[in-house]
């Protein structure tokens, strides 16, 4: 995949680490310190993160699954190469990369894994929300029609609402960036990052179904905008202190799984590439 070079507007492969114009570095391999960049170091940040087995959530570190319904990187045995893939409904396979950058290929695999346990968490958020509503409403008795149909409305409407993350949302085109309750929007004619508020339309119809406009956490080259991370805004938001501080287990907690909840892979859409 090619990606446009945001200094010197020349495109080249998303698996060069910087652009072979310019020499600007490539945003998709700015990692951060402390996160995975091999297949090991991977499957580790899995186990630590206390996640149910690869069967259930359908990601295969080192592993080449052949069955349906898979996300995996594994190595080539044969010329060392690194792959990663999707296994599709009906047992196609769509290959995300292939080559010789580990780190790169471990990132893809990575973001896509931490985007996927942020919808799973959500999921059980709403799930929990309507079991509460259910078992409250067996308490209610015979309270009244219309209290209990406001009850039912209101409950359906928090269920609805998901849960803000700090990250990027699409919304009619427009790629909208959330951090700390603080919104921000990418203008394409400007090729520049901007700071709206909560009356901006876009931010309204987020706030209304936060799941449904989610991207990701973290910039990637299929965003079409630029990496938040590189604008004047993110240095705004951090300290030097915050900017300089290994990326440690406290930040990895977001993305710890609770044993008590439930993993549903068949929520994921299994029919398109990646």
């Amino acid at each position: 995949m090619k990606i446009k070079c945001d200094y010197c507007d020349n495109t080249y492969e998303d698996t060069l680490p910087q652009c072979p114009y310019c020499e600007a570095p490539n945003p998709s391999h700015q990692q951060v310190h402390g996160q995975p960049k091999t297949i090991a170091e991977l499957q580790k940040w899995y186990a630590d993160r206390n996640l149910p087995p690869y069967e259930v959530t359908r990601f295969f570190i080192g592993e080449d699954h052949k069955g349906p319904r898979a996300f995996g990187i594994y190595q080539d045995p044969g010329n060392g190469q690194f792959i990663v893939y999707k296994n599709k409904d009906d047992g196609s396979r769509a290959v995300r990369y292939q080559g010789t950058d580990e780190e790169y290929a471990v990132n893809e695999l990575y973001q896509k894994l931490k985007d996927e346990i942020v919808h799973q968490k959500a999921r059980n958020t709403s799930h929990s929300s309507s079991q509460t509503s259910s078992n409250n409403q067996k308490t209610i008795g015979k309270v009244g029609i219309a209290l209990l149909a406001g009850f039912l409305i209101g409950g359906f409407a928090l269920s609805s609402l998901g849960h803000e993350h700090d990250g990027y949302y699409n919304y009619n085109g427009t790629t909208y960036y959330s951090y700390d309750n603080n919104w921000f929007y990418y203008n394409d004619d400007y090729d520049g990052w901007y700071q709206t508020d909560s009356y901006d339309p876009g931010v309204n119809a987020i706030s209304e179904s936060y799941d449904d406009y989610y991207v990701s956490e973290d910039w990637n080259s299929g965003i079409e905008a630029s990496d938040w991370d590189n604008s004047e805004f993110y240095d705004d938001y951090h300290s030097s202190s915050d900017y300089d501080s290994d990326y440690d287990s406290d930040s990895d907690s977001d993305w710890d799984w609770d044993s008590g909840s439930d993993w549903d892979s068949g929520g994921t859409d299994w029919d398109s590439d990646w």
